[in-house]
């Protein structure tokens, strides 16, 4: 991961006009890229791109906490097939992404849209930790992890609220801190969308 490279201005442009629309809802403080690469470098889902570069790191203080929204850079190199060949294709895609913390430390979990082979390879092998109060929750989203009890426990309850409503999100917790994102590029309605996670977090 690298601290440093010019944000695009559109996307600047965004996610502080997006960030205004909810300000009066937190306390807002601005952070140095360092704190948002310090705090990604956790997290395993991240460690696929070939680099990555942080922007406006964000931390927004709610009525029972906080969380960070900050913008990710990413690249990665993928190989094009055409009839003479292959060839290879950088892309590059801005994505936010927000990071919150948990009470207790549950070691490793992922959450991510459960699939049909989820579904199939559960009813053999137990393996997903269902939340029978929050039943679209538990019948949209795998959750899986090295400590069932404590996820159960400690999973913010704000969190399963949102994604009873959301699909198509992807967490990743490593100890107490937790990574939400969607694998797309930014949009305000997708930013919203986080902050909407994040306020029902901290509320």
């Amino acid at each position: 991961m690298t601290n440093f490279r010019t944000l695009d201005k559109s996307a600047e442009i965004l996610f502080e006009e997006t960030l205004q629309k909810v300000r009066d809802r937190f306390d807002v403080r601005r952070k140095e890229p360092n704190v948002g690469l310090k705090t990604l470098v956790r997290f395993e889902e991240l460690k696929k791109y070939q680099s990555l570069f942080v922007h406006r790191v964000t931390e927004l203080k709610g009525a029972s906490g906080s969380f960070i929204i900050l913008l990710i850079d990413k690249h990665s190199t993928i190989v094009r097939k055409k009839k003479n060949g292959a060839y290879l294709e950088e892309i590059q895609e801005i994505e936010p992404v927000l990071v919150f913390n948990l009470q207790q430390d549950v070691g490793k979990a992922f959450i991510r849209t459960e699939t049909v082979t989820d579904k199939l390879v559960d009813l053999f092998i137990r393996v997903d930790i269902d939340f029978k109060e929050y039943p679209n929750f538990s019948k949209n989203y795998l959750v899986v992890g090295e400590k069932p009890d404590e996820i159960q426990k400690y999973l913010p309850r704000g969190l399963i609220e949102s994604l009873e409503k959301i699909e198509g999100m992807i967490i990743e917790i490593n100890g107490n801190m937790g990574l939400v994102r969607s694998e797309k590029n930014l949009t305000e309605n997708l930013l919203l969308q986080l902050l909407s996670i994040g306020y029902k977090i901290t509320k």
